[in-house]
């Protein structure tokens, strides 16, 4: 069996060594010297007084707000959601160290040093290429008609030169070719790179050329828009060991910092809309190669933002590609929002001010909620049979999804855009609907949706009535919470899904510490003494510990805050929630293993 190709434990050492801690923070704050150290405001969050502290003697940093900490990999590992091969490749190549490998046979690692000599001349090839065509645009008379093309998209000189945008010559003129092999560039070299046709001629001809990078920031290929008549009027480089069109977005390197500060990107189609976004101060712009919203490109952001708006104009292929974007939002647990917009973003910009774009985005819908009301658009002007079959498309959508909190608001999406109860979405059985509880007569026992709120609220109503000695202080301070947090979790009504626990959580808080017979003796909880004995008794039969009540209290307080995170606009709220939900729930595992071994 072949073994997985490896660093060795040597080069990632060297690595750590050669990379210089305070050119690599340097990338992502602005440092000033402190006696021996360097001092700057903290990448990893909002600060207003420095506590970033960079020590060149250890190659070492760290925060003294955040405690956050590490080595030059660690840096570049978490702040561009690199994964560590990646962050040790990433470094090794900028400051010099030739990487060794281990866990191959002789023979295997022939062919891999030829593999990756083959991809650094492709990388050499498309540097070459990138600087070759940005010189002939700046200062060739042959590209006049390229910089007037630009010029009437509205880039100014500055974007074009930080974009390196540039042209491709006309046919009948020398090309790169021939100035590659002044360099020592040959024919194989241009093949991995994708700069030559099957014939042997320029790929690129007359053409304004627009470089894509891959998210270290390596050249891997070209977007090239035809001046003349040729078709396509949009080429890009073919797919080669570098280049592959579905996982990549252009900007990405030159703008993922923004994405990460501003919380959220901006996904369009055209490589001048990210430009003139860029150029009128909205940096948080990619746009895809050419191909609808892919899994990949989903991932990719989700390293640096949990909020992606798709400003499109979709054909029927995009549309389906709208549906497998959504499930996989949902698996990702990412705010995808979707806006159709009237004209390209680099038209509007050219008759709008770009203060007035905001408003545009606020215009946005949920993508789960895009995606039912085109379908709803369909149906009203659909017979009989093309309706049903449109509401078993939704249905089957609706099985994709796993997350149980986005599962559910679908179902209210859904429902709400077909105009029909939530039950008759749930006739086929979806992946949480697995409770069975008996009917409120004693009838036969039948399937019900479980809403992952609902189910949480009633663990800790189960856990605080059967051990009020252990949950007095929570309900009257809140639950005591690891240190990473800030203070106790306090539960209120507002938490729970159903009207019915919060009125019990209302009266266990109220009569704190109390026995049992103090809540039931309260006039109003005469309603509600079904539910308290049910509770009572599932509480008998679990025998709840300190440990069990601490994960059931961080675990409702985690999905409540899930909802109230699906339900803002405040994408400020949106990220303050996320970081709080992931704590809660982290608070919530530990509690649970807490449980377990005891």
């Amino acid at each position: 069996m072949q073994q997985r190709l490896r660093i060795s434990s040597r080069s990632i050492e060297e690595v750590r060594e050669k990379a210089d801690i305070v050119e690599v923070a340097s990338e992502f704050t602005a440092l000033r010297r402190q006696g021996t150290n360097l001092i700057g405001l903290c990448p990893y969050h909002s600060e207003k007084t420095p506590s970033f502290s960079v020590s060149p003697e250890k190659n070492f940093y760290y925060c003294f707000g955040c405690r956050k900490g590490g080595d030059a990999i660690k840096l570049v590992s978490e702040l561009k959601s690199f994964s560590f091969v990646e962050a040790v490749s990433h470094l090794a190549e900028r400051f010099g160290v030739e990487l060794k490998f281990e866990g191959h046979s002789p023979e295997e690692e022939r062919a891999a040093e030829q593999r990756r000599a083959r991809r650094r001349s492709a990388y050499k090839a498309l540097a070459a290429a990138t600087a070759y065509y940005h010189k002939y645009l700046l200062k060739s008379p042959a590209a006049e008609e390229a910089r007037r093309y630009l010029k009437s998209r509205g880039l100014e000189h500055s974007t074009i030169v930080e974009f390196r945008l540039g042209y491709a010559p006309p046919r009948g003129r020398a090309g790169f070719v021939k100035a590659a092999r002044k360099v020592g560039l040959g024919r194989e070299a241009l093949e991995a790179a994708g700069l030559i046709s099957p014939r042997g001629g320029e790929r690129f001809v007359d053409r304004v050329t627009f470089p894509i990078s891959d998210k270290r920031g390596r050249i891997v290929g070209f977007g090239a828009r035809s001046l003349g008549d040729a078709k396509p009027k949009y080429l890009n480089s073919p797919e080669t060991e570098l280049f592959n069109k579905r996982s990549l977005l252009y900007g990405f390197p030159q703008v993922a910092e923004a994405i990460r500060k501003q919380k959220a990107a901006l996904v369009v189609e055209g490589y001048t809309d990210v430009l003139m976004l860029y150029q009128s101060g909205i940096k948080n712009t990619v746009a895809t190669l050419g191909t609808a919203i892919t899994e990949q490109h989903l991932k990719s952001l989700s390293g640096h933002t949990d909020v992606i708006y798709l400003l499109f104009d979709p054909d029927e292929a995009g549309e389906k590609a709208v549906e497998k974007a959504a499930v996989t939002a949902t698996d990702l647990k990412l705010d995808l929002l979707v806006l159709r917009l009237p004209e390209d973003p680099a038209d509007w910009l050219l008759e709008h001010p770009a203060k007035e774009f905001p408003n545009l985005l606020s215009k946005a819908v949920s993508v789960l909620e895009y995606i039912f009301r085109r379908k709803v658009e369909r149906a009203r002007s659909a017979g009989t049979a093309e309706r049903s079959r449109i509401e078993s498309e939704i249905k089957a959508l609706l099985r994709k999804i796993e997350d149980p909190v986005f599962y559910h608001e679908a179902i209210r999406l859904a429902a709400e855009a077909l105009r029909v109860d939530p039950a008759v979405l749930h006739e086929e059985p979806g992946p949480y609907e697995v409770s069975f509880r008996s009917s409120p007569r004693g009838g036969t026992k039948q399937h019900t949706p479980a809403d992952p709120l609902i189910e949480a609220g009633r663990e800790v109503l189960v856990s605080v009535l059967a051990r009020p000695d252990l949950a007095a202080r929570a309900l009257r301070e809140g639950m005591k919470a690891p240190a990473y947090m800030n203070g106790p979790v306090v539960l209120e009504t507002g938490d729970f899904g159903d009207e019915a626990q919060a009125r019990i959580f209302a009266l266990l808080t109220e009569h704190a510490g109390k026995e049992i017979e103090a809540i039931l003796s309260d006039e109003r909880a005469r309603p509600l003494l079904d539910e308290i004995s049910a509770l009572q008794a599932a509480g008998k039969r679990l025998h709840p510990s300190e440990a069990s009540l601490r994960a059931a209290w961080f675990r409702l307080a985690a999905l409540s805050r899930e909802r109230a995170k699906l339900l803002t606009d405040d994408f400020d709220e949106k990220y303050r929630l996320h970081v709080e939900i992931k704590r809660l729930n982290k608070a919530a595992v530990e509690a649970s293993n807490l449980t377990l071994e005891a």
